[in-house]
């Protein structure tokens, strides 16, 4: 895709040192208008580079080694993923330098992606114009740099990726966690029953069976009906499960109707 910045890949680099260092590399047009807007305001930095590809960004930055890449992780010319690529190689060709990453407030994976990347911040493709020196200031502090409607996104990617899962838990753990409703559906499956065939056991419509499986695979983190047999045989889940719900279960019958006990294990969803 042709960028709509202007091909000017150009070095504006002053004989001063008083002013720190900024190179921006983006392709997008309205961004890298507010962004040189933002920098015509002030004293305190000094664009000496930009580009709009990655390939003449990062020689430019091995050039210049400037203090400061302000860099558009979502380039039309880029995939996300390449762009954590794009950050370690800036990283790697200029070690002292600090990557802000311009993000989607709405991209958590994304967020989280540039941060372990290397990046020493976000900042919201919405926020440039009032939040873009305040973001830099704070970089060169050495702060890693997320503002807060970003932060609460990225907290949540945290969770996702290093909080407790299914899998690291106990199998008693997961077991206990399941109501009796779902144990009673799961050592049904375990028999060997279709969903059909439970929904007729037990007086539902399969589409409630399919309900109930998807929130049994969910707690146990499972893609299907055989991982979810393997958890349920590694703890043997008949030792956690009522003896009179099991006795109901003992050499049943595929047609009979257990409506009693479903109506009563129902109330616990």
């Amino acid at each position: 895709m042709q960028s709509n910045v202007p091909n000017n890949e150009t070095s504006t680099q002053k004989t001063t040192n008083k002013k720190i260092s900024v190179l921006l590399l983006d392709d997008e047009f309205d961004i890298f208008k507010k962004l040189t807007q933002v920098f015509e305001n002030q004293d305190k930095y000094s664009v000496v580079g930009q580009a709009s590809s990655c390939r003449i960004g990062t020689v430019m930055i091995q050039t210049y080694q400037p203090e400061l890449v302000i860099f558009n992780s979502n380039m039309t010319s880029i995939s996300p993923e390449e762009s954590t690529g794009i950050i370690r190689k800036i990283l790697t060709q200029s070690p002292h330098t600090k990557v802000i990453a311009i993000v989607s407030e709405d991209d958590s994976s994304q967020i989280f992606r540039v941060v372990k990347a290397g990046a020493s911040g976000c900042l919201s493709i919405h926020n440039i114009n009032s939040s873009l020196i305040e973001t830099l200031n704070q970089a060169l502090k050495g702060e890693v740099v997320i503002p807060p409607k970003i932060a609460s996104r990225f907290v949540g990617v945290l969770q996702e990726f290093y909080g407790p899962k299914p899998e690291d838990q106990p199998a008693e753990v997961i077991i206990r966690s399941l109501t009796t409703r779902e144990k009673q559906l799961l050592l049904l499956m375990m028999k060997g029953y279709s969903y059909e065939q439970i929904a007729e056991i037990c007086d539902i419509t399969v589409s409630t069976v399919k309900t109930h499986f998807n929130a049994i695979f969910c707690k146990m983190g499972v893609k299907n009906r055989v991982q979810a047999i393997g958890i349920a045989l590694r703890q043997d889940i008949q030792l956690l499960v009522e003896p009179d719900l099991l006795g109901e279960l003992k050499d049943l019958p595929v047609k009979k109707v257990l409506s009693s006990r479903c109506e009563e294990s129902d109330g616990e969803q």
